[in-house]
Order: C-alpha cells, then sequence, then structure tokens
C-alpha cells in the first residue's frame, strides 16, 4: 500500500497516494478455530514454498518479496518472519489508533486518524509530499477494514478502498500472520490496485524526469558491468511502500516503554534506521530533516504520540 519524486501536482498524488495505501490493519475475535486452523496451515505451507529465499536472507532478515504488473492491475505480496512474537504483533495490530501511529512513521504520511462508520472501522489518511510546502498536493484517502479470522493461531484481514488518485481504483490489502513459536510470527502482506491511463501517462512523466534513477527490489537483470538492475516504475514504487510499511510494523511493535512521546521519538528513529539499510532504494532525506517533518506533522495533528 504507499513513493518518489513527481514533477508536479498530480504526480505527486499518485505517488503519496499508492504510498498512503500500504497500511496495516487491526483485528478482533471473529473466526471458528476450525477455520483459523486451516488458514494457518496454509499459510505456512506459503513458508514452505518460499524457504529457500527465506533462508537466504537476500534483504538481511528472513523476508521475500515478490510483485506483478498486468492489464493494470498492480500486486505486491511481503512474506517474513519477524522476531516478535505472535501475541505481540497482534496486540500492535489491534487498535485502529495503534495502526495509524504505525503508518504514521511512512515518511510520506502526514497524518492518520481512526473512525467508526455503521459498516466497522475506517482509516483516514492524509499522504503528501515528503517535505512541508506543497499542501495542494496532500491526498486524502478512506480505507474500511473487515476482519475475515482471527484466533490464538491466525489473523487474517482485508483493507479496500474503490477508488484512489489519478485514475487508480480497487485496492485492495490482505494481511495475515500465524506463530512460528513462542518468540516469532510468519507475517502475509498482500496489497493491490488497478491504475488507468492517467496514472499511466503521470507515471512515465516521471520516470523521463525526477524519478529516472529510482528502483525497487526486485532484480530483472544485470548491466554491463555485472551490477544487478532493479525493477522500476509503479511496480517499483509499489515495493518500496510494502518495504516502508514492513519496516513501520517492525519500528513500532520493536518500541514497547517509556512515555508516549519518548515511544514515538523511538519509533521515527528506529523507521528511519531500518529504511536506511536498503539506502538505493528508500533513502530520502536525513534524520534530522524526517525528524523535523514528523515533529511538525505531529504538532499540525494535535494529537498525542501513541
Amino acid at each position: 500500500m504507499y513513493c518518489a519524486h513527481w514533477v508536479d501536482e498530480k504526480m505527486n498524488r499518485l505517488r503519496w497516494g499508492s504510498a498512503s495505501l500500504t497500511m496495516w490493519v487491526l483485528l478482533s475475535s471473529t473466526g471458528a478455530l476450525a477455520q483459523t486452523s486451516t488458514h494457518a496451515t496454509a499459510l505456512l505451507a506459503k513458508r514452505t514454498v518460499f524457504e529457500l529465499q527465506l533462508k537466504a536472507r537476500a534483504f538481511g532478515e528472513p523476508l521475500h518479496l515478490v510483485s506483478h504488473e498486468k492489464d493494470g492491475r498492480l500486486e505486491g505480496d511481503v512474506y517474513a518472519e519477524l522476531d516478535q512474537p505472535f501475541a505481540h504483533v497482534a496486540a500492535v495490530l489491534g487498535s485502529a489508533d495503534s495502526v495509524c501511529a504505525m503508518l504514521f512513521l511512512h515518511l510520506n504520511i502526514r497524518s492518520c486518524k481512526s473512525t467508526r462508520s455503521d459498516s466497522g472501522p475506517q482509516l483516514v489518511l492524509s499522504a503528501g509530499p515528503k517535505q512541508a510546502g506543497y499542501s495542494a498536493s496532500t491526498y486524502s484517502m478512506t480505507y474500511a477494514m473487515q476482519v475475515d479470522a482471527a484466533d490464538a493461531d491466525y489473523l487474517g484481514v482485508k483493507l479496500s478502498a474503490s477508488s484512489g488518485p489519478l485514475s487508480t481504483k480497487d485496492y485492495a490489502t490482505v494481511i495475515e500472520a500465524t506463530p512460528l513459536d513462542g518468540q516469532r510470527t510468519f507475517l502475509h502482506f498482500g496489497y493491490a490496485y488497478t491504475y488507468g491511463s492517467l496514472a499511466k501517462m503521470a507515471m512515465g512523466l516521471y520516470l523521463a524526469t525526477a524519478g529516472r534513477t529510482k528502483v525497487g527490489f526486485t532484480v530483472i537483470g544485470t548491466s554491463g558491468d555485472g551490477q544487478p538492475q532493479y525493477v522500476q516504475g509503479e511496480r517499483g514504487s509499489l515495493e518500496r511502500n510494502v518495504m516502508r510499511n514492513y519496516l513501520a510494523l517492525k519500528a513500532y511493535s520493536g518500541v514497547q516503554t517509556g512515555t508516549p512521546e519518548a515511544r514515538m521519538e523511538a519509533r521515527l528513529r528506529a523507521w528511519f534506521a531500518l529504511t536506511e539499510r536498503y539506502a538505493t532504494q528508500l533513502h530520502e532525506l536525513d534524520l534530522d530533516q524526517y525528524l523535523q517533518e514528523k515533529h511538525a506533522d505531529l504538532a499540525r495533528m494535535g494529537t498525542p504520540a501513541q
């Protein structure tokens, strides 16, 4: 669900609208034990399928990222072994407030607010440029959340939005988690949306200008000197946002003590440090710039840190 410099307001909206997608949602108790056991078994089967990739630790941790693009539909999936207990991961994802605070770590998310409609919980995000001063380019989207199954050994949640910026539509996010042992969790995060001609045209202009050096994580070939060539375009943007949101979960859930203000500060710094591990894909600002922007966002939101 959520990033690259756009050369005008419309291209900013495409990137930041996409950036706001990539999000994390809640859990609640609905599913029967038989259902969750079946779902947990199916999720663990994916771990077996990607066993070699997870063990290879190409990302410096047991994580596998895959993406596809076909007929205007983009899909991305992250499978990862997270060094945190399932119960703790579930607690982090257990309230819309904490999910908003987690998503807020993303450099393009300027605010997030949890609400509730007659049909269930919602998240309202404002996404925009990584540095303030372009308020006209800020874009707001509302995502409906639905818990498909939740139990002691499985979490399954869906997030959806019918439309987004620049003719994008049919956003769908799936989050699944199951315990591996008492201290580790296997996680699947899937994200997809459809883009139209306007988004494709904006992306083409972006790739010809400010975005010509932006890349994702999938290696699609090698250069003449043997260096890897990475996927670009909207697929590359999707991969960057998938990774940024996965790292937001790690950073948020990894800080558990201190005052709310101290926890927020520690989480901001942790998220930045994690993204800098993949500077080729994810570096945008230095630490001082990032913290300055986030502190200003918190002040504008006027809400206490989580």
